[in-house]
């Protein structure tokens, strides 16, 4: 009886699908040029001009875990964002929404979606995959 049992526990416990937690995955993000304030002759990075710094990719941080989708505001100085996600093959919007120091979104369907982080000097999009 107890190799029975045995047996039976193993090829359950072997036939049971392995549920891993996927690893947290950064979004590179990339600035969208010409957007707001930054437009015309006038160098993007000019210091002296207010409103004339563009918004940077180390600016906010985007991660992937699974299915959640977490937007941190990096410099704090920035006072708030507008981030928007789409899905790249049905062109839905998944979110679109404003915040300031950070956003958690659970994103329910598998596929590929672009985010894009708007500030009132710029833009960054960035493209992840929900498995």
């Amino acid at each position: 009886m107890t190799k029975k049992f045995l047996a039976l526990a193993l090829s359950v416990l072997f036939a049971m699908p392995c549920v891993l937690r996927a690893d947290e995955v950064e979004i590179q993000l990339m600035e969208v040029i010409g957007m707001g304030t930054i437009q015309g002759d006038d160098p993007l990075d000019n210091p002296d001009k207010e409103g004339d710094t563009p918004t940077r990719p180390t600016d906010f941080r985007a991660t992937i875990t699974g299915n959640s989708l977490s937007i941190t505001n990096q410099s704090n100085a920035i006072p708030s964002a507008q981030a928007m996600v789409v899905n790249a093959s049905t062109g839905g919007i998944v979110l679109n929404q404003q915040f300031t120091t950070s956003l958690l979104q659970q994103i329910a369907a598998s596929g590929v979606y672009v985010l894009r982080i708007e500030t009132a000097n710029g833009a960054l999009v960035g493209q992840f995959v929900v498995q």
